[in-house]
């Protein structure tokens, strides 16, 4: 019986929170519209050979009252992706863009429409995509006592949605 205590008892795990695409979903930091995935083809920053990436696109709201980035360092953060095995992975890069022109910020109350990419190899094409939005929360940390946006979780329970989205080709 003590193992089964330690484990959580016969009680069921919660599910994640299953979306679909085009419609928002709250994050707590950011309203996130995921409109599709597809394979693209970036050259990328130091380079001249094009690289094959698995690109989700996303419409972003910051509903802070601050700038927040919109790469690794913000955004990116709570965007991740499920991989064959179940594991959750970061993204390599974010780029967005704000009424035509780019930008690496997300303005409060003001959409940013975001790529969000991971690398591929040369022979994967995968038919569908799961990615995973995490939950932000507004507070102080474990050892640090300032107030800001956190990231709640790095597993599945600190998900404020999951997709699984139909691959394109672009």
């Amino acid at each position: 019986m003590p193992v089964l205590w330690l484990t959580g008892g016969l009680r069921e795990t919660p599910q994640e929170p299953i979306k679909a695409p085009g419609r928002p979903i709250d994050q707590g930091w950011f309203d996130v519209t995921v409109r599709d995935a597809r394979i693209v083809n970036v050259t990328p920053l130091f380079g001249t050979t094009p690289q094959r990436r698995l690109e989700v696109r996303m419409r972003v709201v910051n509903k802070g009252k601050e700038t927040a980035s919109l790469g690794l360092s913000g955004f990116g953060q709570g965007v991740a992706a499920r991989t064959a095995k179940g594991k959750w992975v970061k993204p390599e890069e974010v780029a967005g863009t704000a009424a035509g022109s780019a930008t690496d910020a997300v303005q409060p109350g003001l959409p940013v429409e975001a790529a969000v990419r991971w690398r591929l190899g040369p022979q994967e094409t995968p038919a569908t995509f799961t990615v995973g939005l995490r939950k932000w929360k507004f507070g102080t940390g474990f050892t640090d006592t300032s107030f800001r946006w956190r990231v709640e979780a790095e597993d599945d329970a600190g998900l404020a949605g999951r997709l699984t989205l139909p691959v394109g080709r672009s």
